[in-house]
């Protein structure tokens, strides 16, 4: 794990797992509002702060108005984060596959 992930918050994971899960690189931007349709209820209100946040630690850019792209890290930190999560929500859906 390295500095940048040690310092997140559960707001900023939230949304880098959201990004990975979209598939968000450098050169591919998503609007907020697509961003804030796949995020859960309970973070709707932290959305703007969370954003702050990615922006001030280097891993979200400014695309356009209302438009987000990932830096570099942010990819490799958002694939990451989805593909735990992935694996932590359909990991053992695996294991029945196998079984039947």
């Amino acid at each position: 794990m390295c500095d940048i992930e040690a310092t997140l918050s559960d707001i900023e994971i939230k949304i880098l797992e959201v990004l990975g899960a979209l598939h968000i690189s450098q050169s591919k931007n998503v609007n907020e509002k697509t961003v804030r349709k796949k995020l859960p209820q309970k973070y709707q209100s932290d959305f703007n702060d969370g954003i702050k946040g990615l922006h001030s630690k280097g891993l979200l850019r400014y695309y356009r108005n209302d438009n987000y792209a990932l830096n570099a890290e942010g990819v490799k930190i958002a694939h990451k984060l989805a593909t735990n999560k992935r694996n932590q929500t359909y990991g053992s859906l695996r294991i029945l596959f196998l079984l039947t």
